[in-house]
């Protein structure tokens, strides 16, 4: 081999083995960084020119990336339901106390039991009045939370979507740039890292399957197959502010509460995970379906007890309460009170209310009467409305404002079975969101762990890894020290 060829190979192994050296510094440097994979350089043997050092390379197992975004999504999604419901079910209040709704029915029972004994007892008129009332505050506490969860719900989904938009402009800029890299012959290895790192932001909004391009660039498909459209100056999805009134619904027959759209058009499938599509259940399902069932709650307290000669709850002012069943009462939970006429004549949840031709109130004023309260506890708390005749079944489905919300439990006949069942199935809920969250946030961290390990920087091993370019640097240096010495000798000698 001739100097000039080992000095040549020296110098080229110098180089290589420099900008060996600098990817490594830069490995060390980001470790930790959310997004950075670990690079290489690699060489390529010439005989003519030594080692050519090639484009720097990442480390990434796309497969794995794709299990951790949708985990990712999952968490996402599963803990906002769990931060939406958890408060909800506290407020409830505890079945073993006495504080639940099925446990304030009971109380209100309790109190038209005891009543009975004395029938012209003001304490006892007055007790029952108090136990009604605590009955209608809780009910409307519930439901006043449940609307401003739904609210803040729908506000969220606006600032989601915001958010969403957001990143796909910044994908799309990204995507530009990996594209002009690609076409100019570079791999462009840390954009490439900083559009993964806004796909995985991404996926915590929505569902997204990114597809590579032959030319470096993405197609993002939503789940459902919609393609959503990379534009560095564009906005494609939208979600419209609105008010959640206990009347609002989306969807068919007249709903009035907005849709996500791509490019000004109504998505017929919304795509389901992240937050976006979690948000749209809670807001439309979830959320609605707690509404209507306390609705029904009211309603049917209201009825039972107005159709047995009492009418005890009304609308605010005194206004007649709504046939049993939420479609036709959205919001009464919120709206229901205590009958006016009743506050201010006690005697009445004795005597009965006028306004129920089959049972007309107190006819002669006896201080005894019980009829009425016996019609009350046997039927407005029993099974049955009138002796042989079964109540009509507390609905279960067909609730809500636009009908087509359902319980997830089969509705008992009476009343603080049914209220009791209602606390139930949505302290069940908020248990399964919590248990969810947990599991998924678990399953998101173990995956972006492995992500982690697989394609991000191991510091003790980089740190090896420098002292062996060290040593090959030093090596080289060496050739060059030796080759240049023996230029100085065959020039001595020619001289």
């Amino acid at each position: 081999m001739s100097l000039d060829a080992a000095l040549a190979r020296a110098t080229s192994g110098l180089r290589h083995t420099t900008r060996q050296i600098e990817v490594t510094s830069q490995n060390v440097a980001n470790a930790g960084v959310e997004g950075y994979t670990r690079k290489t350089a690699a060489g390529q043997q010439s005989a003519a020119a030594g080692v050519r050092t090639l484009e720097i390379q990442r480390d990434v197992d796309l497969g794995l990336q794709a299990e951790a975004r949708a985990a990712r999504g999952e968490a996402a999604a599963a803990q906002l339901r769990s931060d939406t419901l958890a408060p909800l079910a506290q407020l409830q209040g505890n079945p073993s106390d006495g504080s639940s709704l099925g446990g304030l029915v009971g109380a209100l029972r309790d109190e038209f039991t005891q009543l009975r004994a004395g029938p012209d007892d003001s304490a006892a008129q007055a007790e029952t009045l108090r136990s009604a009332g605590t009955l209608v505050d809780r009910l409307g506490e519930v439901a006043g939370a449940v609307a401003r969860s739904r609210q803040t719900v729908q506000d969220g989904l606006r600032t989601d979507v915001d958010a969403a938009n957001g990143l796909l402009r910044d994908i799309a800029r990204l995507d530009a740039r990996v594209k002009a890299e690609r076409a100019a012959g570079r791999n462009g290895a840390d954009t490439l890292d900083q559009r993964d790192a806004a796909l995985g932001r991404l996926s915590e909004l929505l569902d997204i399957t990114p597809v590579q391009n032959g030319d470096g660039g993405l197609t993002l498909v939503l789940r459902g197959g919609a393609i959503l459209p990379l534009d560095p100056e564009g906005s494609p999805l939208g979600l419209e502010d609105a008010l959640t009134a206990p009347g609002a619904y989306h969807g068919a027959p007249a709903g009035t509460l907005p849709g996500l759209t791509l490019n000004g058009v109504a998505l017929s499938d919304v795509p389901r995970g992240g937050r976006i599509g979690e948000g749209m259940v809670l807001r439309d399902e979830i959320l609605a379906g707690m509404g209507a069932e306390l609705d029904t709650l009211a309603t049917t307290l209201a009825g039972r007890l107005s159709e047995q000669g009492l009418t005890l709850f009304t609308e605010p002012g005194g206004g007649a309460p709504p046939a049993t069943g939420s479609a036709a009462a959205p919001g009464f939970a919120l709206r229901i009170t205590v009958s006016p006429q009743v506050q201010s004549e006690p005697a009445t949840l004795r005597d009965g209310t006028p306004g129920t031709p089959a049972f007309p109130p107190n006819p002669d004023g006896q201080s005894g009467y019980t009829a009425l309260l016996d019609r009350v506890l046997n039927f407005a708390f029993g099974d049955e409305r009138a002796a042989g005749t079964a109540h009509a079944a507390i609905p279960g489905s067909g609730l809500g404002p636009g009908g087509d919300l359902s319980s997830d439990f089969a509705p008992p006949r009476r009343l603080a079975d049914y209220a009791a069942a209602v606390t139930a199935s949505h302290a069940a809920e908020a248990g399964a969101a919590a248990t969810a969250a947990t599991a998924s946030a678990g399953n998101a961290t173990q995956l972006a762990s492995l992500v982690q390990a697989r394609q991000g920087v191991d510091v003790d091993q980089e740190m090896a890894g420098m002292v062996t370019l060290q040593n090959a640097y030093a090596a080289n240096a060496r050739i060059m020290s030796v080759v240049q010495s023996m230029w100085d000798a065959l020039l001595a000698a020619v001289r």
